[in-house]
């Protein structure tokens, strides 16, 4: 009996070791898990089972109070070495698994990659056509505050955006164009910070995607989500001032983290606690609290003339709303007229990349990504 205990305990803190210290804070989180579930199944029995927010789900209403829980009792240890680490290969795992499912049912074949010391993640269609010419790419720089997560926890959403934006063009052109996508990677905080991060992204763009892969920047369109979104900024910004010749065709950002001021309102309809986004920060760029100092790192305050066109996704319950809002003011204020700003009411971080099984209001955003792809895809294959 002691021993089943034992063995009990041990495999919930395997579970949680991402964010606990010891076996009993692991338990104790469980604990506030289930409790948790159990209001939220209240909450939903006294609303006369109506969801929390219009285009929510109860699964993600159950799913949202969960990790709301987790990054509220320890979120801030995340951006901890040991933690992160623990969190990386967790996210390596499950993303695989789910992954392979995604793939199967989409249609997609993966391939892994070695570049600069790190794996990136091809996501190709099983039955594309060898023509380079008719070759689009999509470089997709994933989330995780610089120092969680896996490229191939994103594999499923990944998979997703390729084959819609297929599916897409095929509506409008018979020309069988082949839509790749590339799982980026890049070193974490906090065994790097700033700007390690944002020199990776420029590498893996420049040295693998135009010399390696020979393809030209008109093939080739960056997304990212949160960390992943700062990254994207990062690389315009950066590729502006050294090479503008090799800036993408376009570029799209999901809830990016691009605000080093940490001057954030309480947001109770997101799961992102205020503790772990300060410690995030801190980790990846140590010299946050210096503003003289933030450089691309915080592209709110950066001059953003001169880039391709950039579609910014965000929603409203969002933690860091601001991050976008005021990034989409910055590009208006420096007389930027090709952005496309996305926003959703009832939204918090990062809504697209939920499954949808979980989400379903997560396919809208996926859909409005796909189309400004397309747009630019065409038109850069008309000129």
């Amino acid at each position: 009996m002691a021993s089943g205990g034992a063995i009990t305990v041990a495999v919930i803190h395997f579970l949680f070791m991402g964010m606990c210290r010891t076996p009993w804070e692991s338990v104790i989180l469980l604990q506030r898990i289930i409790v948790t579930a159990f209001k939220t199944f209240v909450q939903f029995a006294i609303r006369r089972c109506t969801i929390k927010f219009p285009n929510w789900s109860l699964r993600f209403e159950l799913l949202h109070s969960m990790i709301s829980v987790c990054t509220e009792s320890f979120g801030e240890r995340m951006a901890t070495q040991k933690h992160a680490q623990w969190i990386r290969a967790q996210s390596d795992v499950v993303g695989s698994i789910l992954g392979w499912f995604s793939c199967c049912q989409l249609n997609r074949s993966l391939e892994a990659v070695h570049f600069n010391g790190l794996e990136h993640v091809w996501l190709h269609n099983k039955q594309r056509r060898q023509n380079k010419a008719k070759r689009l790419v999509v470089l997709y720089m994933h989330g995780g505050g610089f120092a969680v997560l896996s490229p191939r926890l994103y594999i499923s959403l990944g998979a997703v955006l390729a084959s819609t934006i297929e599916k897409e063009l095929s509506k409008l052109t018979t020309e069988g164009l082949n839509v790749d996508l590339l799982l980026g990677n890049y070193r974490k905080a906090p065994e790097y910070c700033f700007p390690t991060q944002p020199e990776d992204a420029v590498t893996l763009y420049e040295n693998y995607l135009l010399k390696h892969e020979n393809l030209s920047p008109s093939q080739i369109i960056l997304a990212g989500d949160s960390a992943g979104g700062g990254l994207v900024m990062s690389i315009l910004l950066r590729l502006r001032e050294s090479h503008p010749e090799n800036l993408p065709l376009a570029a799209m950002l999901i809830s990016p983290a691009v605000d080093l001021s940490g001057d954030e309102p309480d947001a109770p309809g997101c799961f992102l606690a205020r503790g772990m986004c300060k410690a995030f920060s801190s980790a990846y760029h140590p010299s946050y609290a210096d503003p003289s100092k933030w450089e691309d790192a915080s592209s709110a305050q950066c001059d953003l003339h001169g880039l391709p066109p950039v579609f910014l996704q965000t929603g409203k319950l969002d933690y860091i709303f601001q991050h976008g809002a005021r990034l989409a003011a910055k590009a208006k204020s420096d007389g930027v007229t090709n952005w496309e700003i996305d926003v959703h009411e009832d939204m918090p971080h990062v809504f697209s990349i939920f499954p949808t099984f979980v989400l379903p209001y997560a396919q809208v955003g996926v859909q409005n990504l796909a189309t400004f792809a397309v747009k630019h895809f065409l038109t850069a294959r008309s000129n």
